[in-house]
């Protein structure tokens, strides 16, 4: 039995709030984890200008908090261009159009910026852990495989990376559940995930002790229900270790 105080309609609000930001977590979860990769292997094996920008990257992203980059792309970016071409550039186009009739978003640059910075911010932060973890794969197994007949890149696929990603996972997945909460910064910009929801409820109601406690709820929830499945890929990338430790390599 709910309380009075959550209606049908704010049950459907809730609903929607929570499937647009399981949305945003799963795409640019992702797209943050490829970036981070990416930006590792520069700094990792990168040499010159490619380690300079891999770095470069990682200290502005990883240094500027979140919410301040969701601001930026969202308000700043659009303001440096004249008013047509930032209304053809952002907010009036094919692509903007696109994720507007997908996601119902009122206004859909807003959710492709908040979207950008928190893949980009997240991915910074990936890009240190999963460095560690490919720092931690002895160099003679990449040398072995080459010495097998192993490209660069198959070396890198299966030793480097996969070897780095498998020893830095629980880090990983710790940063991916920080990515989670951070999706509720996307409400400043007036992205109708579940956060803004929660706030939208306690502006009409007043109660705003009880929809706070509930947001909390459902975070934790959402959190738990992340964790199970990052640890189900933890332990399917552990099988894989214990396979190579038997057959001894």
């Amino acid at each position: 039995m709910l309380p009075d105080w959550v209606t049908a309609d704010v049950v459907g609000q809730l609903t929607r709030g929570t499937i647009l930001t399981v949305a945003i977590t799963m795409v640019t979860g992702a797209a943050a984890f490829a970036v981070g990769l990416a930006a590792a292997t520069s700094r990792h094996e990168g040499r010159g200008v490619f380690r300079v920008l891999g770095t470069a990257f990682v200290e502005v992203f990883r240094n500027v908090p979140a919410l301040i980059q969701i601001i930026f792309f969202a308000f700043a970016v659009p303001n440096v261009f004249s008013a047509s071409a930032r209304r053809n550039l952002f907010f009036d186009n094919i692509v903007v159009d696109a994720v507007g009739t997908v996601t119902r978003v009122p206004i859909p640059y807003y959710l492709v910026a908040a979207s950008l910075a928190l893949v980009l911010n997240t991915g910074a932060h990936l890009a240190e852990i999963i460095r560690s973890g490919m720092m931690t794969v002895p160099s003679e197994q990449v040398e072995a495989a080459r010495s097998l007949g192993a490209s660069r890149f198959a070396a890198w696929r299966t030793i480097t990376a996969l070897g780095g990603v498998r020893s830095a996972f629980p880090a990983i997945s710790t940063r991916l559940i920080h990515h989670l909460k951070n999706t509720a910064l996307v409400s400043f910009v007036s992205v109708p995930d579940l956060f803004q929801v929660i706030q939208g409820s306690i502006n009409k109601t007043f109660r705003a002790t009880e929809f706070l406690v509930l947001a909390a709820v459902m975070y934790l929830v959402l959190s738990a229900v992340m964790t199970i499945g990052l640890r189900a890929i933890e332990n399917h990338l552990g099988r894989g270790l214990e396979i190579r430790r038997e057959l001894g390599v």
